[in-house]
């Protein structure tokens, strides 16, 4: 709110070379991103998750930054998509657009949100790191 040219992104640094991934990943963007860790237990391993401030200039830029994340080992779990799936933090499965078509057959509730519901051909099984992955494996 004090600098609207700042906005962030989430990102995970995979065990076992988290902080190795940090520190590349700080020296790649000298005054242009900044780091902010957070350190959680993951399938009994101590890794970090990322907010990192990032001072905004072009949305071309953003992507190549998340881009350049992604490609050096550290998913990026991208807050400034809309849909479920491009952000990365969960992705969407046979058995939870079941459980939507039961509960919401009208697709009224967070319309838009799902690639996976307007496309039911879309290909949810990307190979993308997501955080949390769908339900079960389908098909």
């Amino acid at each position: 709110r004090v600098d609207p040219d700042i906005t962030y992104l989430q990102s995970l640094y995979p065990f076992p070379n988290q902080l190795a991934l940090v520190e590349k990943m700080d020296a790649m963007f000298p005054g242009e991103v900044f780091s902010h860790l957070e350190f959680v237990r993951l399938d009994g391993n101590i890794t970090c998750f990322g907010l990192p401030l990032v001072r905004f200039t072009t949305e071309a830029r953003l992507d190549e930054i998340v881009r350049l994340h992604e490609e050096n080992g550290c998913p990026i779990f991208n807050p400034h998509r809309y849909t479920l799936e491009e952000g990365g933090m969960k992705q969407t499965d046979a058995v939870q657009l079941a459980f939507k078509r039961e509960t919401d057959p009208q697709g009224l509730l967070n319309p838009g949100k799902m690639i996976a519901w307007e496309n039911p051909d879309y290909d949810y099984r990307s190979g993308r790191t997501f955080l949390f992955k769908g339900l079960q494996k389908a098909g």
